[in-house]
């Protein structure tokens, strides 16, 4: 590496470089050639930086300040002349100085005092059509962030982190980097910007910070609100797996209640960014994790029962009732993995296996059963399910016979859509509450949901597996209970479920017996009359 040639690049007048095509690609390609060199050998930075200083007399990084400063005005928009040698020249200067200061915390307080220039810089390059212009600007815009990054992301201490997160979270446009690179369409832009924030949040006291300032909320909207688009590009290119690992760590901080609130709409029964959070603490809870306060789940699942269940006897064609059902959906699979997880750890604790006591989900289970949880609720929103989304009987088609053409109907009937099983997972739920516990089972027979849940053991097209998990929830619900037993031998029966799940005649013995009975309580009157 030529050290003497870039103390002569250096030293140069910032204006007199910036204001010249010639000198602005010159220097670029010297700096190009030291960020490659630096970048292979960054053991030797502080011998390549000691140099530097011998060359120019004073530390280089006041040298490459001076130069920010006057490229920060130079790609001002309202500033006139040609544009392409200066943002080859500050991408240049930004891989260098990315590469001298990354992981050293020396160098970043070195250079820190030119932050404010390259935060000016980004500005002006995503400002009006330069944010989508990729030929010119995606690189520069990819390169300065990750410069921001390496500035400011912690090392040894967190201090410059915690002075530079409040800074952008005061407000102010000009300094609110993360909204403004986040609306890049640049995969690379995006990348840079989500490991920015990631580097600033590591830490729980950053991350509550974020929570409670409305332009940390306002990020974290946005965030969330592109998690689907990226869940369904081929060429997210690791961005759905680092927002989601984000979200991880927001929920692994227990802070994710706190946010489920904050992204409420007064309005709004749910919000898109709200039933993003929910999918990935369903799949947070899918996998093995440490035990988190999900206690928010409870009232979130009674106000959307409170929303749904009027709106499906009294709204016709209520436009917010298919995300209501989705988020139930949502909450219901996160509930259901957390009394199955709780369920496994006493099973645990019975036969004498290492384990910790009752924990937090032990506590939301108790909260479910409560008096004011789930249990009645959960079985007035599936009475009323019932009714607005019948079965769907098994569809056997004649081979001999084509197809009948689609035909226009309500979007409801949709057995791909996302609360398509919603029964399913609100019957599986009440297996979960119901297991060994008598109290859930006397409170599901006072509401009606033995037989409810009796009705729903056969195949339903919409609700897969539905009559599997009905099954389980009635055998629960019989359990040492001899009321809810009762109530299943005063039912007259119809039929029987075939092994198809679909329900089919009574078998002739069957059929001679409930006729005997019936005779023989028939005489009995009679003989009392008489």
């Amino acid at each position: 590496m030529d050290v003497h040639a870039l103390g002569q690049a250096l030293r140069q007048a910032p204006n007199a470089v910036v204001d010249s095509d010639e000198l602005c690609l010159a220097s670029a390609a010297v700096y190009e050639g030291a960020a490659r060199y630096i970048a292979t050998h960054l053991n030797e930075r502080d011998e390549i930086l000691a140099a530097l200083a011998e060359h120019t007399s004073t530390s280089p990084f006041t040298h490459l300040g001076r130069l920010w400063s006057a490229l920060a005005a130079a790609l001002d928009p309202a500033h006139a002349g040609p544009e392409d040698s200066r943002v080859e020249l500050a991408a240049a200067l930004a891989k260098l100085e990315r590469n001298m200061v990354a992981g050293v915390q020396a160098n970043q307080e070195a250079a820190i005092a030119h932050e404010a220039d390259v935060r000016r810089l980004i500005f002006n390059v995503t400002t009006f059509a330069r944010i989508e212009d990729a030929r010119r600007f995606f690189t520069l815009q990819n390169v300065l962030v990750q410069l921001l990054s390496n500035l400011i992301s912690p090392v040894d201490d967190g201090r410059i982190a915690d002075a530079y997160l409040r800074l952008y979270l005061s407000g102010k446009r000009e300094d609110d980097v993360i909204i403004r690179l986040w609306d890049s369409r640049d995969a690379k832009v995006n990348l840079a910007t989500l490991h920015l924030l990631s580097n600033l949040t590591r830490d729980p006291a950053r991350m509550q910070l974020l929570l409670c300032e409305p332009t940390g909320l306002r990020w974290l909207s946005a965030l969330l609100g592109r998690m689907d688009e990226l869940h369904h590009r081929a060429d997210a290119d690791g961005r759905f797996d680092l927002l989601t690992s984000l979200v991880a760590r927001i929920i692994a901080h227990d802070q994710h209640g706190a946010l489920f609130a904050a992204l409420s709409d007064g309005e709004e029964p749910i919000t898109p960014s709200q039933t993003t959070l929910l999918k990935v603490l369903d799949s947070y809870l899918a996998a093995p994790h440490a035990q988190a306060d999900n206690a928010f789940l409870v009232p979130a699942f009674r106000r959307l029962v409170d929303y749904a269940v009027p709106s499906m006897k009294h709204v016709p064609d209520d436009a917010r009732l298919p995300k209501v059902f989705e988020a139930v959906v949502l909450v219901a699979e996160a509930l259901s993995s957390v009394g199955l997880a709780a369920q496994a750890r006493a099973d645990r604790r019975r036969h004498g296996e290492a384990e910790s006591g009752p924990g937090k989900d032990d506590e939301l289970v108790a909260a479910m059963k409560a008096e004011c949880g789930l249990i009645e609720p959960l079985i007035h929103l599936l009475a009323g399910l019932d009714a607005f989304l019948p079965r769907i009987k098994p569809f056997h088609p004649d081979p001999n016979r084509p197809a009948p053409a689609p035909q226009p109907g309500p979007v409801l009937t949709d057995p791909r859509l996302p609360f398509a099983n919603i029964k399913r997972d609100l019957v599986r739920l009440l297996g979960v509450l119901a297991f060994e516990d008598v109290a859930v089972g006397d409170r599901v027979r006072e509401a009606g949901g033995v037989e409810l849940v009796l009705g729903m053991c056969e195949t339903d097209e919409r609700n897969a597996f539905l009559r599997e998990h009905a099954l389980f929830a009635v055998r629960n619900l019989m359990w040492r209970n001899p009321a809810n037993q009762a109530v299943i031998a005063q039912m007259d029966p119809v039929g029987i479920v075939g092994e198809n799940g679909e329900l089919q005649p009574l078998p002739a013995r069957m059929r001679q017996k409930k006729n005997a009975e019936a005779g023989a309580g028939e005489t009995g009157e009679a003989a009392d009359g008489a």
